[in-house]
């Protein structure tokens, strides 16, 4: 029980840290993040904030960023925070656009198989500048005729996964996105304890009857 409540402990730890900022890439300092949707640029992340920040340009000379990272077993991804935005595309919708899918590429840019989701990002509300755009990611809301799997839960589990972002009018002056991993929540953790607990006594009573009967 001592191990347990000290593994509980190290898990509230990290939890309670979760949203320390991190920048875990940074095209002013690490280059620009790949332009190639079958050889996306490799990122790791780890628990709590994972900042990725870069910029893009539109038409002609389109510029789209490709990453891809993998969520460890025992963690899942729970927000992603759009930390930064500025767009160039000159409009009112002022949008760009931000897909993900399942895997370590984007397979086809024309949605065939359907991307995992996909969202405009940027102006309309829940999209802004300090909303957590995960769950629009995950709501496989249609755009421009094109249909997503989506993901209701509005996070990720263990796995890897692509992400592309792009603007095609005037591109993305600049964007911060902070990809946040927690483990799990400390009402599961404390259930587990719970049921754990439980059942180390229903197997101590039991042991005790048995020395009972043997009696």
């Amino acid at each position: 029980m001592k191990s347990l409540l000290l593994g509980i402990g190290a898990t509230l730890f990290f939890a309670s840290n979760a949203h320390a900022a991190t920048l875990i890439y940074d095209e002013a300092v690490n280059g620009d993040l790949s332009g190639d949707n079958l050889n996306p640029t490799l990122v790791n992340l780890s628990v709590g904030s994972n900042r990725i920040s870069g910029s893009t340009t539109g038409n002609p000379n389109l510029d789209r960023d490709f990453f891809t990272f993998t969520i460890p077993a025992g963690l899942q991804l729970r927000q992603v925070i759009l930390t930064t935005y500025t767009g160039l595309d000159g409009t009112g919708a002022n949008q760009g656009f931000l897909a993900v899918q399942r895997g370590s590429s984007i397979t086809s840019l024309n949605n065939n198989p359907p991307l995992l989701g996909a969202a405009l990002i940027g102006a309309a509300p829940g999209t802004q500048q300090g909303d957590n755009i995960l769950d629009d990611l995950g709501a496989s809301t249609s755009i421009a005729g094109n249909s997503f799997v989506g993901f209701p839960s509005g996070r990720l589990g263990a796995g890897t996964y692509t992400f592309w972002i792009q603007e095609t009018v005037g591109g993305i002056q600049n964007y911060t996105l902070d990809f946040v991993t927690t483990v799990p929540e400390p009402s599961t953790i404390f259930g587990i304890a719970a049921v754990t607990g439980l059942g180390t006594l229903i197997k101590r009573k039991k042991r005790g009857q048995k020395a009972t009967i043997d009696q």
